[in-house]
């Protein structure tokens, strides 16, 4: 893992005003990667999608939007804890991440120290947690799975015997990023979880590789279900070639194309996004080509849930 913007010329090609660009970037936002993940980056491309993905860009620097549009913090009853959906809530145990990209929604905690839940911050989150008698939950981050595995156990162990609770749903990028981390243990603890799924982050079909192929097999090995969520964005994946290639790949390997989100307006983020009116008429295109499991839902988030954007028209679904 690197965090210098020195250590990126080794992986990707760079001009020195984009280095220079990058100095000034990670002052305010900075960078991580894995070398695993670098590594998937064509030297030869300037605009090679994974280097955008990860590379600091003077486009994050003067955009007068929120850090937090959806009102995560607002929406927090107890610490870590975000409850939008009657039956659901957002569950977010660190905010540190093996890999910074430079797309995400969470950006606003980058500036915060690094932190960890503890073993009574999490009593408490799942003491409301059965008291609103909450069907569905999310852990999320940051990277869940980098937590000490003692207290990502002592959770699951927590949620796996509140009875009403059905669903525990991981949003990790650990088989995209760093495949190697699915240990035998932290796969003993998921598999203990019972009622664990994973949603992981595949955003484009270079990171379908060996070792993510293999990550996601030891995941399905032991029964757990695997989802995955991409962001459309521009100058990575908004064209139906590549998103054709993606699906079709991650179907290929029983991963199931869940959503596909338009990039949220965040502070530092939606130079990535594409119009609504571009992401309906790819997803046109993708559905006379791809079968329905193949095919994401199309979404854009709100402070109030998401709304599910169809080719023939715009429904209100949170689901």
């Amino acid at each position: 893992m690197f965090v210098s913007v020195s250590d990126f010329p080794s992986f990707f090609r760079l001009s020195d005003k984009e280095i220079d660009e990058a100095e000034k970037v990670v002052s305010v936002y900075p960078a991580r990667c894995t070398e695993y993940y670098a590594s998937l980056a064509s030297k030869d491309d300037f605009f090679d999608p994974i280097k955008r993905m990860v590379f600091p860009s003077i486009e994050e620097l003067g955009q007068n939007l929120p850090d937090d549009p959806f009102k995560e913090e607002v929406q927090s009853p107890v610490p870590f804890i975000t409850h939008k959906y009657p039956d659901r809530v957002l569950f977010v145990v660190t905010n540190f991440c093996p890999v910074l990209c430079r797309y995400c929604m969470r950006k606003r905690n980058w500036k915060t120290s690094c932190f960890e839940i503890g073993e009574d911050e999490i009593n408490r989150a799942v003491s409301y947690i059965r008291e609103k008698r909450i069907r569905d939950v999310l852990i999320s981050g940051g990277e869940p799975l980098t937590i000490e595995l003692e207290k990502l156990e002592y959770l699951l162990s927590m949620l796996k015997e509140t009875d009403t609770v059905d669903i525990v749903r991981i949003g990790t990028k650990i088989p995209v990023v760093a495949p190697q981390f699915l240990t035998d243990k932290l796969l003993s603890i998921l598999e203990n979880g019972k009622k664990v799924w994973i949603n992981t982050h595949f955003n484009h079909p270079v990171e379908i590789t060996s070792h993510s192929r293999e990550a996601v097999e030891k995941l399905l090995g032991i029964g757990i279900p695997v989802n995955n969520q991409s962001v459309l964005l521009k100058g990575v994946n908004d064209r139906e070639e590549t998103l054709f290639e993606l699906f079709s790949d991650l179907q290929r390997i029983k991963v199931r194309p869940y959503y596909l989100f338009r990039c949220d307006p965040v502070k530092g983020v939606f130079h990535f996004a594409t119009s609504v009116k571009e992401g309906i008429s790819i997803m046109r295109r993708l559905r006379r080509r791809l079968s329905p499991l193949a095919i994401p839902y199309y979404a854009i988030d709100t402070c109030k849930g998401k709304m599910i954007l169809y080719p023939d028209g715009v429904t209100g679904i949170k689901i």
